[in-house]
Parts: C-alpha cells; sequence; structure tokens
C-alpha cells in the first residue's frame, strides 16, 4: 500500500474502491502533465544506459523549469504557438555558442570550419 494507507480502507462510495486508489487519482495529475509536455520536445534517446536515461530526463525537466521561470518573469515574450520551441531553440544555442566559437579556432579535421560556419548561419526550421 503506501505509508499513509496502511489499513486498506474503502471508500463509501457506490464502487468501493480503496483510498489509496482514490488519492492518487486525485493528485497524479501534474506528473502525468509534465510527462506530456516533455513528450513534446524531448531529449530523450534510445539507450542502455541507465544513467543516460536520467541525464536526459533532468534535461528535460531543466529545460521545462527555465522555460516556466522565463514565462513568469516575461509574460510577453514572443506570444506565438512555437514559444516552447523558439525558446528551447534560444537556450540550445545559447549553451552552445561559446563551444562552436572555441571549435571554430581550433578545428580537429579540415571540414570542421565550414561545419561549424554553415551551423551559425543557418537558421533551423520549426517542427510542422
Amino acid at each position: 500500500m503506501s505509508t499513509l494507507h496502511r489499513d486498506g480502507r474503502i471508500s463509501g462510495r457506490e464502487d468501493r474502491m480503496p483510498e489509496v486508489i482514490l488519492d492518487y487519482n486525485a493528485t497524479k495529475g501534474g506528473v502525468d502533465n509534465l510527462d506530456k509536455l516533455l513528450a513534446c520536445y524531448s531529449c530523450q534517446r534510445r539507450t542502455l544506459r541507465w544513467p543516460l536515461v536520467i541525464i536526459f530526463n533532468i534535461l528535460d525537466v531543466s529545460a521545462y523549469n527555465a522555460f516556466s521561470i522565463w514565462m513568469a518573469i516575461n509574460p510577453d515574450w514572443n506570444q506565438r504557438k512555437l514559444q516552447r520551441y523558439l525558446f528551447l531553440e534560444e537556450l540550445g544555442k545559447a549553451l552552445v555558442t561559446p563551444h562552436i566559437q572555441r571549435r571554430q579556432h581550433v578545428p580537429r579535421t579540415p571540414a570542421s570550419p565550414a561545419i561549424v560556419r554553415t551551423m551559425v548561419e543557418t537558421p533551423a526550421v520549426p517542427p510542422a
């Protein structure tokens, strides 16, 4: 059962459901809603390494928390349909730009500077 429901009481309702089920159903909404929101734009990948699964989930939740804080501070920012997508795109660019600039000056292969230039110059297209 749970630490809150030790005795397995049944509700007085007509369907006679256990109270632990009723309490769970009444409070499960937050996690389910977050899972739905994270499913739209996620960094999750198929992997057999469980630490990566945890890291991907931490990244997804952290990005959503950053978006929530940003929208609380700047409610007028980009009132379009794809505002979370655009926020994640800007967040990703802000996180990788210093590394890209360092790589542009110290490339590993002859093709690296050209790849970096195309990444910096090409605007991303939102998914349909």
